[in-house]
């Protein structure tokens, strides 16, 4: 008889359980960027499919860039580029790349991030 009544009871606990333990999508705020960079952080982001949606809100400091993402809490299996920062664009691509990759860790839109040069001082943001 207790076997039948836990043999009942636990698919009960444990399903809601496994339900909770999927990310659902959350909006939120990636960061503040240079005027006009933000919008093309985001499309960019969402072209490599990190995010499924970006807007851009401006304010007095900058651009801020809201996106929509499953957070994450395990590195994914491949690096994927997000975007570059073109030193003829951006007074300085190598801080926003690392402002950008940081942003997203603090915010679990990836896991970890590093910044790769090229032959000209371009950085491209790589995440997991």
């Amino acid at each position: 008889m207790r076997i039948m009544l836990l043999a009942g009871i636990l698919p009960a606990v444990l399903a809601p359980a496994a339900a909770q333990a999927a990310p659902c999508p959350t909006t939120a705020m990636l960061g503040t960027y240079d005027f006009g960079r933000a919008g093309v952080i985001g499309a960019a982001g969402q072209a490599a499919g990190v995010w499924s949606a970006a807007t851009v809100r401006s304010g007095f400091a900058g651009d801020d860039l809201i996106v929509t993402y499953t957070p994450r809490h395990t590195p994914s299996a491949t690096e994927r580029m997000v975007y570059t920062a073109l030193f003829n664009e951006v007074d300085d691509p190598r801080a926003e790349c690392h402002q950008v990759g940081a942003d997203g860790v603090a915010r679990h839109v990836w896991v970890s991030y590093r910044c790769r040069t090229g032959i000209a001082p371009n950085y491209t943001l790589l995440v997991r």
